[in-house]
């Protein structure tokens, strides 16, 4: 069976540690193998604490950070796979989730996270993290907010999946453009908002589970 997706919505402690804590309950006490992914990271912004971050998260774990050209610390291709491919678990940080899909789509990364979760790894998201790995997104010019977005697409761990994360104070505003951008293609698609202190599990049966307040949205 597929392996689980975590999708947390924000960095709230107490979902996060759930998460985790659910990470490596279902590993027992076999030590883990981590593949840390920081391409939603401009060059130079925040590395050193997300590392920080995944070492504190899987005190045991045996912790890889891989990375793909167009990052400044970009790693050969092989090397990067090579380090997906052995791991147990992914998890892809916060940051700017269309800079992450450009650069592990672009680097054919999509397909190595994809293979990996069919083979039974967990995929866990934080923020931008989580909406690199549903389908799509969209970019905005930057001189024209109101424009049409650019569609963007996605790691696509969860292929049917599109969602936004803690923008409930703006009613979801971008994840309906995204949907409307979408058009007869997001009839195929589930679109889910995840609110702060909120994460949603996709089960390797598709199954999908809330933990926290939950925040799907209806009429989109």
């Amino acid at each position: 069976m597929a392996g689980p997706v975590y999708l947390i919505g924000s960095s709230h402690g107490a979902t996060v540690r759930e998460v985790f804590a659910r990470v490596n309950e279902a590993h027992g006490q076999r030590p883990l193998e981590v593949a840390v992914s920081f391409a939603a990271l401009p060059d130079g912004d925040g590395v050193a604490r997300a590392k920080s971050f995944a070492k504190t998260t899987f005190p045991h774990a045996r912790v890889e950070h891989f990375s793909v050209t167009g990052e400044s610390d970009a790693m050969p291709s092989a090397t990067a796979r090579s380090i997906v491919e052995r791991a147990d678990v992914l998890f892809f940080g916060g940051g700017d989730p269309v800079l992450a899909m450009r650069r592990l789509v672009e680097a054919g990364a999509d397909t190595w996270v994809r293979a990996a979760r069919e083979r039974g790894a967990a995929c866990v998201g934080l923020s931008a993290g989580s909406i690199a790995l549903g389908a799509y997104w969209a970019s905005w010019p930057d001189d024209d907010p109101d424009a049409e977005p650019n569609l963007v697409r996605g790691i696509a761990a969860v292929a049917d999946l599109v969602v936004d994360c803690h923008a409930e104070n703006d009613d979801w505003e971008e994840l309906h453009a995204v949907r409307a951008r979408l058009g007869p293609i997001a009839a195929g698609l589930t679109f889910a908002g995840i609110g702060h202190g909120s994460a949603l599990v996709v089960h390797g049966d598709g199954a999908l589970e809330w933990l926290g307040r939950s925040h799907v949205l209806t009429g989109v």
